[in-house]
């Protein structure tokens, strides 16, 4: 119960930082600043009423995810567009850290507790927001390909760890795997970085490519993984981004 007033607590104070930003276009990243620090401390608070050790691992998804849609919504025209990401960017920050208390007062296993699925959903709309601002600032400001690749390296390495470390509980396992998934979708990034797509599909594309690839990992880290899951996730895969590149316009 303290955890859950915890957790509306900070999240009210996430909204005031938002609206300030809102109203206040001038003080957006001084807003985007305070919400860092406010974070950091709710991170600290919560794990010391929990009093265990390696439960701030649980913190980088989420703390990544609202930052990358902070980043994301300045490439945005509109306020209310803007504000309407945030919202709901903090309401699905709300549930996760919800399933995330339900994963440690259960200590069940996370395929019954829905915490799994919010981990899934954060680490696909971190790796979409954070490439597609990367890519954008290539082609708006064009800045250099290896700046937005080591954007975009950084934030698949924290989203690919802290997935692999929900089922795998060691940290230096965990971290070697991640470096091993990076090497081999990092040429692909790199490589999208020259498609003459928009920005928002190259980061969709990626987004895909990352959660495709984690499943496949998932599933052999599981020992679930079975001809017929990789035969039909590659049907579905390969007709997705079919579909994607007969509706998309080059730029």
């Amino acid at each position: 119960m303290l955890i859950k007033k915890i957790t509306l607590f900070f999240h009210f104070l996430f909204i005031l930082v938002f609206l300030v930003a809102f109203y206040l276009p001038g003080s957006y990243y001084w807003c985007l600043l305070a919400f860092n620090l406010i974070f950091l401390f709710y991170g600290y608070k919560l794990k010391t009423t929990i009093n265990s050790q390696g439960r701030f691992s649980y913190f980088v998804l989420p703390w990544v995810f609202i930052n990358s849609l902070f980043f994301y919504s300045s490439l945005l025209a509109s306020k209310l567009i803007v504000i309407l990401f945030l919202f709901l960017g903090l309401l699905l920050s709300y549930y996760y850290f919800k399933g995330w208390s339900r994963y440690l007062l259960r200590n069940s296993a996370i395929s019954t507790d829905g915490f799994s699925t919010w981990t899934d959903v954060l680490g696909l709309l971190s790796v979409f927001l954070v490439s597609s601002f990367a890519y954008g600032l290539n082609y708006f400001l064009n800045i250099a390909s290896w700046v937005s690749l080591l954007i975009i390296v950084l934030v698949l390495l924290l989203a690919i760890w802290q997935n692999i470390f929900i089922i795998n509980k060691n940290y230096q396992e965990s971290l070697f795997l991640s470096f091993l998934f990076l090497l081999s979708i990092s040429p692909i990034a790199g490589a999208l970085s020259f498609f003459p797509f928009n920005f928002n599909f190259l980061g969709l594309i990626l987004a895909i490519t990352y959660y495709f690839s984690l499943s496949f990992m998932r599933f052999s880290l599981l020992n679930s993984l079975t001809n017929k899951k990789i035969k039909y996730n590659l049907i579905f895969i390969i007709a997705l981004f079919l579909v994607l590149f007969s509706t998309i316009k080059w730029r």
